[in-house]
């Protein structure tokens, strides 16, 4: 029988230093896995406040370059109209200089004796026709400006509307996380 006790005692013996083995595996092992689900449970909490902080930042931002867009197209605005008076006056003008021109044809046929004069007058009403074209070169352009300028604003609104999604789509980020986060609170010590 002795020698029966003696194989249940080491069995016995065994068997608590694998028990005693688990423990120090099992106990720490544990101990760390809910140090660090604390640790990520703190730091989503944290960035969900770093996200509304954003969306709040966003949203403000948003507000100011809505209005400083709006200020934008009523300068556009502005400009366009200053563009189309520049174009009507250089129709007035080109309509002047075109006078003008026919006078000095008029000057120079009743002008017979001053040759030198005619061929200088001639240069000056060339010089005029020239201009003439060139003047409705500009009007073209500004015709050209005009219409960019609209695509501009357009363009402009546009971007107002897709900032002012994002701004949304932040916000409702926020929303999702901040209830779940909330509850989660409730149990932390702080």
């Amino acid at each position: 029988m002795t020698a029966a006790n003696n194989n249940r005692e080491i069995v016995i013996e065994r068997r608590t230093r694998g028990a005693y083995g688990w423990k120090v595996v099992v106990f720490p092992s544990l101990a760390a896995f809910f140090l660090l689900a604390a640790y990520g449970f703190y730091l989503i909490y944290n960035l969900v406040g770093d996200i509304h902080r954003v969306a709040d930042a966003v949203e403000v931002n948003m507000d100011t370059v809505a209005g400083q867009m709006q200020q934008i197209s009523a300068n556009l605005d502005e400009l366009t109209g200053s563009v189309h008076n520049i174009s009507v006056n250089l129709d007035d003008l080109t309509g002047r200089v075109r006078s003008m021109g026919d006078t000095l044809v008029l000057i120079s046929t009743n002008v017979q004796t001053l040759p030198s004069m005619l061929a200088d007058m001639d240069a000056i009403d060339k010089s005029m026709h020239s201009m003439d074209g060139h003047l409705a070169g500009v009007d073209d352009n500004v015709e050209l400006m005009n219409r960019q300028m609209s695509t501009m604003t357009n363009l402009m609104g546009s971007m107002s509307i897709a900032t002012h999604q994002v701004n949304r789509n932040v916000a409702g980020v926020n929303q999702s996380f901040g209830r779940p986060m909330s509850f989660f609170n409730s149990f932390m010590p702080w």
